[in-house]
């Protein structure tokens, strides 16, 4: 059986990459999780609360909505590799005035800023190196617009397969210098993100459709 792990990026990446949210309203930190050997890595959003209080990517009902994905493809966590576009929770606070009248912050999931994203993007730089997919699945808008841009959305390609090239980090000392294209190219299949399913049922079908497409790639 495959080891489940996370990529071994290097630590001075890490850090210079947490260095860059120090002040912002984030929490948290985790790297991907699965095989080098993957056939398949998968690309969320970010963490949320119960990702980084556990240490590991999705988990909750996003997490259990991702396990039925991997059923619905015969696969488990240990034969793949599951990461994100940011790494550490984005979160909003709200003031909640108790009957009491005590006042206590509350902390919800936000979706993160694309300058949040490029501080974060040579880590998923780094686990793409190390796992070399045959093929990225970006599961919502979020981690499609950082792999190929922001000129496409989940719902007119999902279900599609893209080979191109994906967006890297330019330079890892300076997070304003954007991205480039990389020299390599992928295969890139959309899917949507496991929670839109918790708002909007009638994606069931589509998304059953989409994974019943991926299996066969994988399995072909």
């Amino acid at each position: 059986m495959n080891e489940v792990q996370s990529a071994p990026v290097d630590p001075t990446i890490i850090a210079i990459c947490q260095a860059r949210l120090a002040h912002q309203p984030v929490e948290g930190f985790l790297l991907g999780r699965g095989t080098s050997s993957a056939a398949v890595m998968f690309v969320g959003e970010a963490p949320g609360a119960h990702e980084v209080l556990e240490g590991r990517p999705f988990v909750g009902q996003a997490g259990q909505e991702m396990n039925a994905y991997l059923e619905r493809l015969n696969l488990t966590r240990e034969q793949v590799y599951i990461t994100s576009a940011m790494r550490s929770r984005p979160y909003k606070e709200k003031v909640i005035v108790r009957a009491s009248g005590e006042n206590i912050i509350s902390r919800s999931n936000r979706t993160p800023t694309k300058a949040e994203i490029l501080a974060h993007a040579p880590l998923l730089d780094e686990e793409i190196r190390w796992v070399r997919p045959k093929i990225i699945a970006p599961m919502g808008n979020t981690a499609l617009h950082r792999l190929i841009g922001s000129h496409e959305t989940v719902t007119s390609l999902h279900g599609k397969l893209i080979e191109g090239p994906v967006q890297q980090a330019v330079s890892l000392e300076d997070a304003s210098a954007g991205y480039r294209f990389s020299t390599e190219t992928y295969m890139i299949f959309p899917l949507f993100h496991p929670a839109a399913v918790l708002y909007n049922r009638k994606l069931s079908r589509l998304i059953e459709s989409d994974l019943d497409i991926l299996a066969r790639m994988i399995s072909g």
